[in-house]
């Protein structure tokens, strides 16, 4: 499972509630049923975070490291298109030699219907799972997943077992429920000298991803104080534009230095926003956090934590999730940090004229 070790892509969610005191019965419930009753049709169902055959959900097998840590399992019996093909076509070839004339339509869907009933039954059941971790003191729910339909998917079986459904943190949701900050009132940034503010576009995810940028580069790449200790972040590629309108809409830029490139400028002179790049957060103590950000709905990508020093599996889940807090919160007190300046009337116009600046005067290598 992604959380227990390697990179782990992800989406976070708000708890809008407390877990309910008897959640582990609920999830037993509608756990995964056995193997031998999955047929042709996917079935979902939760097991532990363990494996995705481990159909028992208890106090010994639902906790990892002092989190909830289960998974949304999704199995399925299919017939590889290849034998089925075969299977089907060897029959027709059979029933042709014994009745002297080609099989019809009728006949071939007779022969694929009795071949899928004598195989499938024989094909081992697909397994796929959605992982995920409740982090019950930060109110915090985090999906293994980047597919919106397996989220949503997730979040409604989610809600049927539990009684209510996550909020997925995207940059409108958090400005509007947890920041109480309108998202449509955030100002849309230019940050071409060659364009006029008008013709700023770009989603609140963008221009914040884009401001991220300016923020990093002019602070040297050092955060403000926190408490969880002295941060320092860099912006990265591989780095996609976007812009609206007519021409070339999206650019990638990958190799060398993106963003010291001819053509990062040149994106940004034409009015594109970034819509992803990665991030590399750094801790005063040699800690490393490394990720992919799509700044449209704030999808994690490949996020890559610290070394850590347990041994345990239970101690060094614990550790791996407290990394994976400290991440979060020190990125979304960035995102924070990004509304409450643009919430105020004014701001825009005087943080844009210095970025215009930085733009035109970028070194392109």
């Amino acid at each position: 499972m992604p959380f227990e070790r390697g990179t782990v892509s992800f989406r976070v969610c708000h708890l809008p509630g407390p877990m309910p005191d008897d959640a582990l019965e609920r999830f037993a419930r509608k756990a995964a049923v056995p193997l031998e009753q999955v047929k042709d049709e996917p079935l979902w169902g939760w097991v532990s975070g363990r494996h995705l055959l481990e159909r028992r959900i208890d106090e010994q097998t639902a906790y990892m490291g002092g989190y909830l840590h289960l998974c949304l399992r999704q199995a399925e019996r299919k017939i590889p298109n290849a034998l089925l093909r075969a299977e089907c076509r060897m029959a027709e070839l059979t029933t042709e030699e014994a009745q002297g004339a080609p099989v019809n339509r009728k006949e071939k869907k007779r022969i694929k219907q009795e071949i899928t009933e004598r195989l499938l039954p024989q094909m081992p059941p697909q397994l796929s799972g959605t992982p995920f971790v409740v982090d019950s003191n930060d109110s915090r729910l985090y999906v293994g997943t980047t597919s919106p339909k397996q989220l949503d998917l997730f979040l409604g079986l989610f809600c049927q077992t539990v009684g209510f459904e996550p909020v997925p943190l995207t940059p409108d949701t958090v400005a509007k429920a947890l920041l109480d900050v309108n998202p449509e009132t955030l100002p849309l940034l230019n940050f071409s000298p060659d364009l006029a503010d008008v013709n700023a576009g770009g989603s609140v995810g963008q221009n914040f991803l884009t401001w991220l940028w300016f923020f990093l580069e002019d602070r040297n790449g050092v955060l403000p104080a926190s408490q969880l200790g002295e941060f320092s972040m860099l912006l990265d590629g591989p780095l996609v534009f976007v812009s609206e309108g007519g021409g070339a809409l999206d650019c990638v830029i990958r190799k060398g230095m993106p963003t010291a490139s001819a053509e990062a400028k040149t994106a940004l002179m034409v009015g594109k926003k970034l819509k992803r790049a990665k991030l590399v957060l750094a801790r005063k103590r040699g800690e490393e956090w490394s990720v992919t950000l799509d700044a449209d709905e704030f999808v994690f990508r490949s996020l890559k934590l610290p070394e850590g020093e347990a041994l345990d599996p239970g101690s060094i889940f614990e550790e791996r999730m407290t990394n994976l807090y400290t991440f979060q919160k020190v990125f979304f007190a960035l995102f924070e940090h990004y509304v409450a300046e643009f919430a105020q009337k004014g701001k825009a116009k005087a943080f844009q004229e210095r970025a215009k600046k930085w733009v035109k005067e970028r070194d392109a290598r």
